[in-house]
C-alpha cells in the first residue's frame, strides 16, 4: 500500500504524537512564563458542583482536538498503525471495533483497517432538547450498527477523560450481548485511570490501551491557579467553537514567550511546539 508521511505541509513525527498534532492545528497548550499566561484557559466537558449552586465547568491550560487531524487520513493512519502494535497483546481478543460518538468514528475505521477487523459505532439519541436552564440530555444507542451476541470488542475513543461514555458504552455492549475486551484511545487525559477502567468496585475491569497516556490537571473554577484568569475572563469555555481564537493566542503570544524564556530560561516555561 503507497502511504505518505506528508500531506499538505503536515508530517507525521513517529513517536511525538501530540507534535503531529499540533502540525494538524489541533493541540493548544496555554503559553505561560514566570507564571504568567500569555493565552487563555480552556473550559472541558466535565462539570462540577458550584458553591452557589451552580453547574459550572472544569478549566485547564491544555486541549487536544482531535477533530483537526480527521481532516489528515495519513495522520490518523499513522495513529491507527501505532495502536496496532500496542494492541498486540489484545488483538487476538478482538473481533469487533467500536466507536464512540463523535471523536472515536474515523480512528475507528483505521483500526478496522490495518488490524483487518470489523468496524461499528454507537450514536448519542436525544432524550431532552436543551432549555435555558439545562442541558441538553442524551444516551447512546446502536441504530445504524447492531451488536452481534458473543463477538469481541474493542471500545474506541479519541479523548478518554473521566470515563463515563466509556462506561455505559460498556453496560450497552454487554446488555446487547457482546462481549468488551479492551478500550482504546489515542489520549487518556485521566488523573485517575491508567491501563485498567473498573466501572464500580468489585466490576470487571478492562485494558486500556492509548496512543498517548498523559493525565492533563484540571481546575475548578475558583481554585486560586486559575481564578484570576478567570474572573479576567481570560478562558475560552468551548474551545472548539473559538479554537481559531486559540490558535491565534499561540501565535500572536509566540514572541513574547520566546523574550521571555530568553530572560530567563529555566523559569519552567511552556509553550509545546517551540
Amino acid at each position: 500500500m503507497e502511504f505518505s508521511l506528508s500531506l499538505d505541509g503536515v508530517t507525521v513525527t513517529s513517536d511525538d504524537h501530540l507534535e503531529t498534532l499540533r502540525r494538524c492545528g489541533g493541540y493548544y497548550t496555554c503559553p505561560k512564563a514566570e507564571g504568567r499566561r500569555f493565552g487563555p484557559l480552556v473550559g472541558y466537558a466535565g462539570r462540577y458542583d458550584a458553591s452557589d449552586g451552580s453547574k459550572k465547568q472544569w478549566v485547564g491550560e491544555v486541549y487536544a482536538n482531535f477533530a483537526m487531524a480527521e481532516e489528515y487520513p495519513h495522520v490518523l493512519f499513522h495513529y491507527a498503525r501505532r495502536l496496532k502494535s500496542l494492541l498486540l497483546p489484545y488483538i487476538g481478543d478482538v473481533d469487533v471495533f467500536c466507536g464512540a460518538p463523535i471523536g472515536g468514528y474515523d480512528i475507528t475505521k483505521m483500526l478496522g483497517l490495518v488490524c483487518g477487523r470489523r468496524a461499528v459505532k454507537a450514536e448519542k439519541e436525544v432524550t431532552a432538547l436543551k432549555t435555558e436552564t439545562s442541558r441538553e440530555q442524551s444516551r447512546l444507542v446502536f441504530a445504524r450498527h447492531a451488536i452481534t451476541l458473543g463477538l469481541r470488542y474493542a471500545i474506541v475513543e479519541d479523548v478518554c477523560h473521566n470515563f463515563s461514555t466509556t462506561a455505559e458504552l460498556v453496560k450497552l455492549i454487554e446488555s446487547d450481548g457482546g462481549i468488551v475486551s479492551v478500550i482504546v484511545c489515542l489520549l487518556n487525559r485521566s488523573l485517575t485511570v491508567r491501563k485498567r477502567f473498573t466501572i464500580a468496585p468489585g466490576d470487571s475491569s478492562y485494558p486500556v490501551v492509548s496512543l498517548v497516556d498523559v493525565p492533563i490537571p484540571e481546575y475548578r473554577q475558583d481554585d486560586p491557579a486559575v481564578a484570576d484568569d478567570v474572573a479576567a475572563g481570560n478562558v475560552v469555555l468551548k474551545p472548539k467553537n473559538e479554537w481559531p481564537r486559540l490558535m491565534e493566542a499561540m501565535a500572536r503570544n509566540r514572541a513574547e514567550f520566546l523574550l521571555a524564556r530568553q530572560r530567563n530560561p529555566l523559569a519552567g516555561l511552556q509553550f509545546k511546539g517551540v
